[in-house]
């Protein structure tokens, strides 16, 4: 099982209540967890992407996200452009970003957003607590210029035994920012994890 960001928080999850259907475990750049966990992981990453950002950007972030309380369709407006904004922000220089894609950007729901903050936000750190016995192999991969800063520790540590990487020349988005060194990352991981199981 593969997360990157929010997914990597939802296969610690998984992972967390299903143990025996997990072979293995690839979490690229993920979130960092539940309760006080998931609480740093927005003081966190709201910190770098607001330096990365700058003053204006920071403002228009924070003016479309003040649509997201609108009836539709500005809540959906609003939410398409911090989507957009909260993505150049994963660039060390947020101004050469390309443009995220439309089609992600259209699935972005904002009711969906504010539903999971809140039930991460409230839910207790047991919820993860069954990972220390998780037997499979795992990966545990964040980028040398990523989001979380020195907080990526709360997952690493989570996982002594997982194959740890920093993948140089990258932030947030590896297939973008580094993709021959995320593919080769990912391959390296599976082909021993393959082996392991045989």
């Amino acid at each position: 099982m593969l997360g990157h960001s929010w997914g990597g928080l939802l296969a610690q999850l998984y992972a967390a209540r299903y143990a025996p259907r997990v072979r293995s475990l690839a979490l690229s750049s993920s979130s960092l967890g539940v309760g006080v966990d998931w609480k740093q992981t927005k003081r966190q990453s709201f910190r770098i992407e607001r330096r990365r950002a700058g003053a204006a950007a920071t403002l228009r972030l924070y003016l479309c996200g003040s649509f997201l309380a609108a009836p539709e369709p500005l809540r959906s407006w609003g939410m398409r452009h911090v989507m957009t904004e909260v993505w150049h922000d994963y660039f060390l220089d947020p101004r050469t970003a390309p443009d995220p894609d439309r089609v992600w950007l259209a699935g972005c729901s904002p009711r969906a957003m504010i539903r999971t903050d809140r039930a991460l936000s409230r839910a207790g750190t047991g919820a993860l607590a069954s990972l220390a016995a998780y037997a499979g192999p795992v990966l545990v991969l964040y980028g040398e210029d990523d989001i979380f800063g020195p907080s990526e520790s709360i997952v690493r540590e989570r996982f002594p035994q997982a194959t740890q990487v920093t993948l140089g020349s990258s932030g947030h988005l590896h297939w973008l920012q580094n993709g021959a060194g995320y593919r080769d990352a990912l391959r390296g991981f599976y082909a021993a994890s393959c082996q392991t199981a045989m």
